[in-house]
């Protein structure tokens, strides 16, 4: 009886233990996707700021 016991509490002990890995990697995916969407905001601004500085040199020339 005392083995299956102690058996029991080892595979509980090594689902915890997984689950606990689970957590860990879903939370670096989450801080991995929140690195992805900052970027992507810096590109669109970045894209903002290109095209306000191509429509102040087209007025500058009066082509725009």
């Amino acid at each position: 009886m005392t083995d299956w016991f102690t058996a029991s509490i080892k595979l509980q002990q090594q689902m915890l233990d997984a689950q606990k890995a689970s957590l860990s990697a879903g939370q670096q995916a989450l801080g991995a996707g929140d690195t992805f969407v900052k970027m992507q905001e810096a590109g669109r601004k970045a894209a903002e700021a290109n095209i306000a500085a191509m429509n102040a040199w087209a007025r500058m020339w009066g082509l725009g």
